[in-house]
């Protein structure tokens, strides 16, 4: 059975300050982080993340450019996240229009500040009990979804 994770998004938006275009990705890093400071001082990590789009045949890549400042930053790369890491993402979502490599060409691409971030958990094997995959004792946890008896309890709204 896949492991749930859950995001309280209302707690997300009080803590972060309202933001009109958030969105949530699950996708795997596509190169080694790499920790840079801003011409302020300030440290940022800047990383591509793929998913998939469709299933079987119709399949394709959707790839996101994530970036984190300050703390954020710090954390992600001290978790070692890194090529491969199967994660989720939840931040304010841009469409960025940026001149090609050629210096002629203009093309767009999605862009999250990122907001937040934990590992998805991918399953230990019988020897290790847990998986390179699951976050460090910094890396904030995922939360956990309520249990709802539907029979005796009323669904939430």
């Amino acid at each position: 059975m896949p492991a749930l994770f859950y995001i309280d998004i209302p707690a997300l938006i009080r803590q972060k300050g309202a933001k009109v275009a958030q969105t949530i990705v699950i996708g795997r890093i596509t190169a080694d982080l790499e920790m840079k400071t801003s011409a302020n001082g300030n440290p940022y990590v800047r990383f591509d993340l793929v998913e998939n789009i469709g299933s079987k045949e119709n399949s394709r890549p959707q790839y996101f450019q994530i970036c984190a400042w300050s703390d954020d930053a710090k954390r992600i790369v001290k978790a070692r996240a890194k090529k491969g890491s199967l994660i989720w993402v939840s931040g304010s979502l841009e469409l960025e229009t940026f001149t090609k490599r050629d210096g002629i060409t203009t093309d767009k691409r999605l862009k999250i500040l990122l907001d937040n971030w934990g590992f998805i958990p991918v399953g230990a094997s019988k020897e290790h009990p847990r998986s390179a995959e699951q976050p460090s004792p910094e890396t904030p946890a995922p939360m956990k979804a309520p249990e709802i008896d539907g029979d005796r309890e009323p669904l939430p709204v």
